[in-house]
C-alpha cells in the first residue's frame, strides 16, 4: 500500500491566484495525481487545500473537483485556511480566515467534504491513520474524539494540520504558527506523549518546511508545502509494521524558494542555510516509521 501525502497546496480555484507560484505548481501536482507515476492506492491532504475556505466555499468546491477528476481514493482534513482556527485570526485575516460559527460539519469545507474531513479513522493493514480537523476552542470536542480512538491497540498515525511542538531549534518554526491552536495543543500533545497510545507519527504542515523532531516516543513530521516555496509531497510506502517515507518535489519548478516564508529567519545550528532550513536534511526527507 502506498499514499500520497501532501498539504498547504493553497489553491485559489475559480478566482484569481493569491499566491502566484501556485498557478504553476497545483496544476502540476494534480497532473502528477492522474498520472499516478507512484503507484499510490490513496491521497491525503492536510490541510489548507484553498487560501478562503471560510469565505469561499467556491474554492473547496473547486478543489473537491480535482481530487474527485484524479480517480484515487483521497481524504482531506482542515487547516487554518480552509476552517478559521478562532475568532482573533479571523479578525487579523479577514477573507482569508473567516470564521464560521456553527458546527464544523456546517461549515463550508464540512458541507463540500463531508463528515469525514472532520474526523475518520482508515485502516491500512497493521495501521490506522486517525484524521482530524481542529479549532482552537474545541466546541466539537474532537481532541475527545481523538483519545478514544487511540485506545485501539494498533501502531497509529495521526494527520493534523497543525504542529503541536517547535518543529525547529531556531529560527521562525522555532516559535511561528502554534498560536492558532495554543488551547488545543497541551491536550493533543499530552495523548501522544501516553506511551500506551501507539501513536508512531503525527503528521502536520502549515509551516511549508520538511522536519522530523520527537514528540514523546512519536515523530512530529511536518511537510513543505506543495503549493509554495519547497512545491514538495511524500509517499508513505507501507510494508507490515514497517513505513518507509520518501520526499518528492514537483518537478520543473522555477524559482523554487523566491517565496519561502521569512527567509531572513530560515537558520539555526542543524539547517545553516535557507535551502536545507526549508527543504530539511536528508534524514527528514528520506526516514522509516516502525512499532517500538
Amino acid at each position: 500500500m502506498k499514499i500520497l501525502y501532501a498539504n498547504d497546496l493553497h489553491a485559489s480555484g475559480p478566482f484569481p491566484a493569491h499566491y502566484p507560484k501556485t498557478e504553476i505548481a497545483v496544476p502540476k501536482f494534480f497532473e502528477m495525481l492522474k498520472e499516478n507515476p507512484h503507484g499510490v492506492d490513496r491521497v491525503v491532504i492536510g490541510g489548507d487545500c484553498v487560501n478562503r475556505g471560510g469565505a469561499e466555499i467556491e474554492e473547496i468546491r473547486w478543489m473537491h473537483a480535482q481530487l474527485e477528476a484524479t480517480g484515487l481514493p483521497y481524504h482531506v482534513v482542515a487547516g487554518n485556511h480552509d476552517i478559521a482556527p478562532s475568532q482573533a485570526f479571523a479578525e487579523r485575516y479577514p477573507g482569508m480566515e473567516d470564521m464560521e460559527d456553527c458546527p464544523l460539519t456546517e461549515t463550508n469545507f464540512g458541507q463540500v467534504f463531508g463528515k469525514e474531513s472532520i474526523r475518520s479513522v482508515v485502516h491500512v493493514g497493521a495501521w490506522q491513520l486517525v484524521m482530524i480537523s481542529v479549532r482552537d476552542e474545541d466546541t466539537d470536542e474532537q481532541v475527545a474524539w481523538l483519545s478514544r480512538q487511540l485506545t485501539r491497540p494498533k501502531p497509529t498515525l495521526i494527520i493534523c494540520h497543525y504542529p503541536l511542538v517547535p518543529s525547529r531549534k531556531d529560527g521562525f518554526c522555532h516559535e511561528w504558527g502554534y498560536s492558532r491552536i495554543k488551547n488545543v495543543i497541551p491536550p493533543l500533545t499530552e495523548l501522544i506523549e501516553q506511551n500506551d497510545t501507539h501513536v508512531r507519527a503525527y503528521f502536520c504542515g502549515h509551516q511549508h518546511i520538511n522536519s522530523k523532531m520527537p514528540i514523546g516516543d512519536a515523530q512530529q513530521i511536518v511537510t513543505g508545502s506543495v503549493g509554495l516555496a519547497t512545491c514538495c509531497y511524500r509517499i508513505l510506502e507501507f510494508d507490515g509494521y514497517k513505513i518507509r517515507v520518501t520526499t518528492h518535489r514537483l518537478p520543473n519548478i522555477p524559482n523554487w524558494l523566491d517565496d519561502a516564508m521569512n527567509p531572513d529567519r530560515s537558520t539555526d545550528e542543524d539547517h545553516p542555510t535557507l535551502e536545507s532550513y526549508h527543504w530539511g536534511n536528508e534524514n527528514e526527507r528520506t526516514f522509516e516509521i516502525s512499532v517500538r
